[in-house]
Parts: C-alpha cells; sequence; structure tokens
C-alpha cells in the first residue's frame, strides 16, 4: 500500500484551525471515505477554549530603507498564525522580539501557532530563516503588516464503522499543521487508509476516525456527548510523526494497565524494529488528554516515533517537515503496527477445554505438537522452538478460562497472530472453546456540575 501520494495530497491546502485551506482539505478527505463533517463557529467557547475567527495575510513586507529585505507571503509559516497586523517604524532591537527563527535549522520557516490555541494573547511575529536574520544589522526597519480577520468555521471530519456491538475503538490525527507530513498528515493518511481496510471486514468492535484540529478539534466533539455514547467509546489512540526516522514511541493511557496498552506494547515487541513504552504524556503529547479528561476518561494512547521527547525529529515544526521527507517502509511498518492490532482487538480470546488430563498433543489424531530441540537427535529446527515447546507444557492449564490469548501471548514472549492460529487448531479438534474477550469501560468519574452548579 502506498502512502506518499494521499499525504502530499493533503498537505497542499494551507489549512489550520479556522484558515482559507480548510474547505479543499475537508473535501479532499471526503473523497477517501464518506466522512460527516462538523463545523464548529468561530468565537464558541467550552471550559476556556475559544476558536479563534477565520484569519487571513494580505500583506506581510519588512522594509528596510524603502527596500522590501522580506516578503512574508514566500511561506504559509513566515507569519505566525493568527497575528494582529501592524504597522511601524522599529529599530532592530525591537522587531527583533517580533522575530522566529531556528540557529538548528537556520534555512527554516518555524511554525508559529501558540497564538491558535490562546487568541486572546495575539501580537504579531514573523517567522524568518535564521540565515537571513544574522545578517540583519542595527538600524530602522519598516513594517507593514495586514491580517484579516473575521468569522469562519472550525471544520472536524468523523467517520464511524458500525461493528456488531457499540463498543467504539476511536482513532484520532490533526489537520491543523498547514502543509506538514510527519506531525501530521501522515497519520491522517495512515488511518485514513486503515478505515478503508476496516469498512470492508465485518468487526465487533465500532471503529471511529476523527481528523481536527489539534486538542480544539476534540474538546469541541466531546463538549455534548451524551452518557451513552462516551460510555461506548472503550479506548483509543491518537497517531502522529510515524513517517521518519527513530523509535516508535507509545505512551500510557492515565491510569494505564488497560488492554489497549498491553495490546501495542505487544504488538510492537513483535511488528517493530525498536520501541519504546513510558508513562503517560511522556510522547509528544497531543489529544489524549482530551479523551482521558474528566467526565469522559476514555483510554487513550499515543503512537509515534521520537528521537528526542523534545526534538522528535529534525524538521519538527518547521516548512522543512514536507511529503519529501517520508519514509515508505516507516510508513509501511507503523500500518503493519496497527493492522496487526486490530487483529488483537477483534480475535483475543478466553479458552475453555472439553477434556480432563494431559492431550498426548503428537498424536496423529490431534497432530498439535510443537517439535522441541532434543540431545539425542538433529532437528532443523527455528530459534524459537525451545519458547513453543515450554508453550506447549503449560498450553493447556490456560483452558480454565482464568486467561485471554493476549495475556499467554505476552508471558511466554510469542505473537498473538500465530498463537492465535496455533489455538484455532486446538478449536478445530474440538478441544476448547474460544470465547470472545470484550473490552470493558473503564467507569467514568461523576462530577457536581449537574447537582450543584459551577464551583
Amino acid at each position: 500500500m502506498d502512502f506518499i501520494p494521499l499525504i502530499k495530497k493533503l498537505c497542499e491546502p494551507a489549512g489550520g484551525v479556522v484558515a482559507p485551506g480548510n474547505e479543499v482539505l475537508f473535501a479532499y478527505l471526503q473523497q477517501e471515505l464518506p466522512f460527516k463533517i462538523h463545523r464548529y463557529p468561530s468565537g464558541s467557547e467550552t471550559n476556556g477554549w475559544v476558536i479563534h475567527d477565520h484569519w487571513e495575510v494580505e500583506k506581510a513586507l519588512i522594509k528596510k530603507k524603502g527596500k522590501v529585505i522580506f516578503d512574508g507571503l514566500v511561506n504559509t509559516l513566515a507569519v505566525a498564525r493568527y497575528s494582529n497586523s501592524f504597522q511601524g517604524t522599529l529599530s532592530w532591537e525591537a522587531l527583533k522580539l517580533h522575530v522566529v527563527s531556528s540557529e538548528k535549522r537556520p534555512t527554516a520557516y518555524v511554525f508559529h501557532c501558540a497564538w491558535q490555541y490562546r487568541p486572546w494573547d495575539a501580537d504579531w511575529a514573523f517567522s524568518i530563516p535564521h540565515e537571513l536574520v544574522k545578517t540583519w544589522e542595527p538600524g530602522d526597519y519598516e513594517v507593514d503588516l495586514v491580517t484579516h480577520k473575521k468569522l469562519g468555521d472550525m471544520l472536524l471530519a468523523e467517520y464511524h464503522h458500525q461493528g456488531t456491538s457499540d463498543k467504539t475503538i476511536v482513532f484520532n490525527s490533526n489537520t491543523c499543521h498547514p502543509h506538514m507530513a510527519n506531525d501530521g498528515f501522515c497519520g491522517s493518511a495512515l488511518l485514513i487508509r486503515l478505515l478503508q481496510e476496516i469498512k470492508e471486514k465485518k468487526t465487533f468492535y465500532s471503529y471511529k476516525l476523527i481528523l481536527a484540529p489539534e486538542h480544539l478539534g476534540s474538546v469541541f466533539y466531546l463538549e455534548n456527548k451524551s452518557p451513552q455514547e462516551l460510555e461506548q467509546m472503550v479506548g483509543g489512540a491518537f497517531l502522529e510523526m510515524l513517517g521518519t526516522e527513530g523509535p516508535f514511541k507509545i505512551t500510557s493511557t492515565f491510569l494505564g494497565g488497560h488492554p489497549i496498552d498491553h495490546i501495542f506494547s505487544h504488538v510492537l515487541t513483535h511488528y517493530s524494529c525498536s520501541f519504546d513504552a513510558v508513562p503517560w504524556r511522556q510522547g509528544a503529547g497531543n489529544d489524549e488528554t482530551v479523551w482521558e479528561a474528566p467526565g469522559y476518561e476514555v483510554p487513550f494512547v499515543e503512537f509515534t516515533r521520537s528521537q528526542c521527547l523534545f526534538d522528535p525529529f529534525h524538521e519538527y515544526h518547521t516548512h522543512l517537515d514536507n511529503a519529501e521527507l517520508m519514509d515508505e517502509d516507516q510508513l509501511q511498518e507503523s500500518y503493519r503496527v496497527l493492522q496487526e492490532c486490530v487483529f488483537v482487538l477483534e480475535n483475543n480470546a478466553r479458552l475453555y477445554r472439553h477434556f480432563d488430563g494431559l492431550i498426548c498433543l503428537s498424536n496423529p489424531k490431534y497432530d498439535l505438537y510443537q517439535e522441541r530441540p532434543d540431545p539425542s537427535m538433529m532437528k532443523d529446527l527455528p530459534e524459537d522452538a525451545e519458547k513453543w515447546g515450554l508453550l506447549q507444557d503449560s498450553l493447556q492449564r490456560y483452558f480454565d478460562g482464568s486467561v485471554t490469548i493476549l495475556d499467554i501471548a505476552i508471558k511466554h514472549d510469542v505473537p498473538f497472530k500465530r498463537l492465535f492460529s496455533y489455538l484455532k487448531q486446538f478449536e478445530g479438534k474440538g478441544l476448547i472453546d474460544m470465547r470472545f474477550e470484550e473490552i470493558e469501560r473503564v467507569p467514568i468519574s461523576p462530577s457536581l456540575k449537574k447537582n450543584s452548579g459551577s464551583l
């Protein structure tokens, strides 16, 4: 499966929280899946979160001695998101307080995005490559920055695949980093392809995909969800930064020890080159805080790659984060992990026997014996033969319904899918029943607001 053409397409529009390119971007999304598009008007507020106005840049010039030395229309990121207008003459000492650049990435336009989430703090700033900024000398600089703000809508795309159960697994990625591939349109692309695959199957769980601006999208999406809708959401994952180098990073749910934690960690153990399992919020940090917020408490992990906690990849939050960065092998590995996680979700079960005593697995009528090393015989066996031999010595004791297939796979360090296939042979011989293990909803804590009003 080829992901890069879709990532390139999603990177084209100049999107944002409320931005000119959003209509095109969300139209692209609807070409891939029949998303329901939600609209939230600018000025809307909940819990202090505010959706800012539609914002555009008309003119963004910096001059010295009447000569233009920088035009902020050269790049979407060259004017800090949600900047106010400003016209005036400033000394270099005053101007540089309104200039963002990166010595570490001297050619980059840095993504200044704080005012998207704190519109009440909005000032004005230019993002300028450091290699240019370092050539500027003391003197007077003329700034002519004209931006426009008007009422608009924040867009959110929701796709729902109905399973045989209303219990729902939620996937989420963001849409508010204009033109940026790794952070995060690769997450959107991987999840679109995953849901396209899921929708063609009969599944037990329902699956929901939410693509929206970081934090603000899920904040407003969840605001008016009914208790019943919230109870149906049994777990989820936020995805971003999966297309470049670096080990996978999987962050724990808030409480830890949830099936979604165990599934991702187990799958990554067997289907990734390397990964780090880290505590809650020790990854890049994103919308998992919203899904896990009090009153919702949907157990959520974050699935990313990262070379360093605060600098996950070299091009992070700059215009250098583009589709050319994407590594198809890294994306394919990421997608394989997602596929395997869904397989575990859909097939985990408890095991119940129809026999007493020890079954002779090597008997031809069963033919279930896993060959293991024998010092008296030469056998051409795989490296993990002894591991599987120990597993089969223990396996029949697990047929009492006390543990799941995932529990056994983790304990014996074997891939879930291979173990599942082996156990299906036991079921085919009439030795066991496999009873699907549903994820139970973590209880949602009550608040006092319904009885006492605001405290």
